[in-house]
């Protein structure tokens, strides 16, 4: 054993030194490539074979290192071509190459890119003086475990001590809550158009007909790259009117605009805002609705620049329309911090606090993270300072947020202030409500100074959109009127298949399971998820189960085996509320691979 173990340690290190020695030759080739596409604007016969060299491993780590140094050689020659005064149309030149070489996109979408981001990275790059390739590339691919030697973390000021338990007075009200979440509405959603398309979005009248008429776009949505037609969205909105009538508020969670995101305008996502909040104005008419923004709806997708920016590339606009759009359901006073950031806090009812942030600006898709990451739009502080106030006034509080804390996209400085937070306030927080993945997920936090003690809960609704291979959904809560714990949810979908078969019948909702029953739960106190998590870890079939439903039953991606990594991934996701692995995560692997 020994001596097999110690090949194979010789045999990783041969490896590792081949490709070592592959990549610095690759990675000058593209330096040089790079530099002579600059000097002559014609890209050299050589780059695109140099590139496709260079990623042709198939080992993940060799393959992150090899992304971080080319996104270093990338960055630093564009810095240094805007630092030398050129025009943006030379730059735009530059970014629209880089594009087609590294980013696995077409053309369409790469001069997309180019037209709405040129102009977003001159300004930063012009006005940040100590902007590194390093910095950019050790968050925009955080996901490839780059780093900034040179990064100065940030925390948040919390104040000392833990919050107190609200009172528990036993009462019988239940309260009901429908989660809504990530629609993504396309208005040129055609039934019958291409699936498989030229771009990175189908099923749309630019996308053309199929030669077979039985491969086109389904009439209620389709499990191919594809959003959500309105009809779609109406039936939904009457499904739940019909099923629930009686609500006490709704959870919108974030991403009303399509995936079009190379043909984004703030006229078109302005009007998607719109249509889609109408609807729900008309569907709950005096129910609240409290919506949060995601990173679809701002004009370029993603991006929510700095609060100090007032020329041609600030996003102030689309927190103008949220003000405009939400007012039907929120008090005047929340306009200040929706205008500063596009969040906002509101008290449901006395005892009951409903706290909505913008948690799109830690996500590393947004570019304005290197120009700021440090708290944008100091939310953060002013989440410790609203939730201070609460655990004064004993108010029990729902938080609301697009990212999902911990996600591998959300910036890992800001999700570690964030735990920081809930681990502070985490008898004030009594629920915590999700969008983003598209996937019905839960977060489970851990104490930071007690590991096996759960903490708090964060609840993704999955997504109304069948974008990609899913079955659409939608929540409904049971919350206690006391303390607005989660009593239990249902989750409700429909067989995406099964509806297109016949388009003049509306789709067979259907409860697809209970939280309490499913898992086998007498209550979903934050000591019954630490329960069902070493449940988990040795019951493999339970995390089969919450596999299924992630994904509602969607044949595509059920249609192959969950191998141990697949299973080890699912367990590890349930804990990850930091960028790293947590304490359970590392366990269950020693445990599961022991096994």
């Amino acid at each position: 054993m020994f001596f097999r173990n110690m090949l194979f340690f010789i045999q990783l290190l041969l490896i590792s030194f081949l490709a070592q020695v592959n990549c610095e030759g690759s990675s000058l080739q593209i330096e040089q490539g790079i530099q002579e596409f600059i000097r002559t604007n014609e890209e050299p016969d050589y780059l695109q074979n140099a590139v496709t060299e260079f990623f042709k491993t198939k080992n993940k780590s060799i393959e992150n290192k090899l992304s971080c140094i080319a996104c270093r050689i990338v960055v630093k020659a564009g810095i240094e071509l805007i630092k030398s005064g050129v025009s943006n149309d030379t730059f735009a030149n530059y970014v629209n190459k880089m594009c087609i070489l590294f980013s696995g996109w077409g053309k369409i979408e790469c001069e997309g890119f180019t037209k709405f981001h040129t102009e977003t990275l001159m300004y930063i790059a012009e006005n940040r003086e100590d902007l590194t390739a390093a910095h950019v590339c050790a968050l925009r691919l955080q996901q490839n475990n780059c780093e900034d030697p040179d990064y100065d973390p940030w925390s948040i000021d919390i104040p000392p001590g833990t919050s107190p338990e609200i009172p528990k007075n036993p009462t019988e009200e239940v309260k009901k809550i429908i989660h809504l979440t990530d629609i993504h509405y396309d208005p040129f959603y055609e039934p019958g158009s291409k699936t498989v398309c030229d771009t990175y979005l189908c099923c749309e009248s630019m996308s053309g007909k199929p030669e077979n008429p039985e491969d086109g776009a389904g009439y209620w949505g389709d499990y191919h790259s594809c959003d959500t037609p309105w009809h779609a969205i109406v039936d939904g909105l009457k499904q739940i009117k019909k099923q629930h009538p009686q609500v006490d508020w709704v959870y919108y969670t974030g991403d009303i605009v399509s995936h079009q995101s190379w043909a984004t305008s703030k006229e078109h996502n302005t009007e998607s805002i719109r249509r889609v909040m109408q609807g729900l104005k008309d569907t709950f008419g005096s129910t609240p609705v409290y919506s949060i923004l995601g990173n679809h709806e701002p004009h370029p997708t993603d991006l929510y620049s700095s609060d100090n920016v007032t020329n041609g590339v600030s996003t102030q606009w689309i927190f103008d329309v949220a003000i405009e759009q939400w007012a039907h359901w929120l008090p005047k006073e929340t306009e200040t911090t929706i205008r500063k950031g596009g969040y906002y806090t509101v008290l449901a009812r006395p005892g009951f606090r409903i706290i909505a942030l913008n948690s799109n600006v830690c996500y590393t898709a947004n570019l304005w993270l290197v120009y700021q990451d440090k708290d944008p739009y100091g939310q953060l502080q002013w989440l410790v300072e609203v939730l201070t106030e609460a655990e004064k006034n004993k108010e029990a509080v729902h938080i609301l947020s697009h990212i999902p804390p911990g996600d591998s996209e959300c910036f890992k400085q800001w999700s570690h202030e964030f735990r920081r937070i809930v681990d502070r306030f985490s008898n004030t927080i009594t629920g915590q409500f999700n969008g983003h993945t598209h996937h019905d997920e839960l977060r489970v936090f851990y104490g930071i100074n007690n590991p096996e003690e759960v903490v708090n809960v964060a609840y993704n609704g999955g997504s109304f959109t069948t974008f990609v291979a899913l079955n659409p959904d939608y929540r409904i809560y049971d919350v206690e009127a006391e303390r607005y714990y989660v009593l239990d949810y249902e989750q409700w979908t429909y067989n995406l298949t099964e509806a297109n078969l016949d388009s003049k019948k509306d789709p067979n909702w259907y409860k697809l399971y209970s939280f309490k029953d499913a898992y086998g739960l007498e209550k979903l106190e934050p000591s019954d998820f630490h329960d069902l998590l070493q449940r988990m870890s040795t019951d493999v079939s339970l995390i089969e189960k919450y596999r299924r439903f992630k994904v509602r039953d969607s044949p595509i991606p059920l249609s192959s085996e969950c191998d141990k990594r697949c299973l080890t991934n699912l367990f590890c996701s349930i804990t990850a509320v930091e960028y790293e692995d947590s304490l359970q995560c590392k366990a269950f692997k020693k445990k599961f691979y022991k096994s």
